[in-house]
């Protein structure tokens, strides 16, 4: 998450982590969720126009065929998740905070 708000804000790692506080960083995680922005969400715009043109010039529904989806379009969405970890390799929430500290604010976990 941390690099997609980079890039969105257009700044450095090392810039976002000398200003981002970790309640901001969290805050901006939770805006994510409800307004999720970078490549993923391009592809769904161009999915849509996409499925518009497809489904309304050059083709009729008189003929017969199903409508174009903007799924239909979207490169990458069929990809397939990556493999969970296995609980003895998931970390705690301590760990997570820890690690969470040291990626904005440089402090090292212990």
């Amino acid at each position: 998450m941390l690099f997609r708000l980079a890039l969105a804000m257009g700044r450095t790692l090392q810039e976002l982590r000398a200003a981002l506080s970790y309640a901001e960083f969290q805050e901006w995680c939770l805006y994510y969720q409800i307004e999720p922005w970078g490549e993923d969400r391009s592809d769904l715009r161009a999915g849509i126009v996409a499925s518009t043109v497809a489904n309304y010039a050059g083709r009729t529904r008189a003929d017969g065929a199903e409508p174009v989806r903007p799924a239909d379009f979207m490169p990458y969405l069929d990809r397939e998740p990556p493999e969970p970890l296995a609980e003895s390799q998931q970390l705690t929430d301590d760990e997570l905070a820890a690690w969470a500290d040291a990626a904005i604010f440089g402090i090292p976990p212990e």
